[in-house]
């Protein structure tokens, strides 16, 4: 008889191993939404970097200039991050390290 038990705990990013992408994205999509629709937004939406608009020029603001809304995308973004990076193997991470947006792996 078949275990109707779920495979892996809820809590548990699914690991990228370099095989099944497509199923792992789904997994990991399902994931990052359940741990946080925020966190899931920093991944849609991109890397989040305060900015201060000076003479019609947007600048990256200084971390000591941060608002509460600021530092609080920021720390989405790093869960988000986080996510990912903690379910890459080693040869994987190698691989993407590169890219600027987390959505390139999802």
């Amino acid at each position: 008889m078949a275990s109707k038990e779920p495979k892996g705990a809820y809590n548990r990013a699914p690991i990228f191993d370099g095989e099944n992408y497509d199923y792992w994205k789904e997994c990991m999509s399902v994931h990052i939404q359940s741990v946080d629709m925020d966190v899931w937004d920093a991944v849609a939406n991109g890397r989040f970097q305060p900015q201060v608009v000076t003479n019609g020029v947007a600048q990256d603001k200084p971390k000591t200039e941060w608002n509460d809304d600021d530092i609080k995308k920021v720390q989405y973004d790093l869960k988000a991050r986080n996510i990912l990076i903690s379910s890459l193997g080693v040869n994987e991470y190698h691989f993407v390290s590169h890219y600027k947006t987390y959505l390139l792996l999802i």
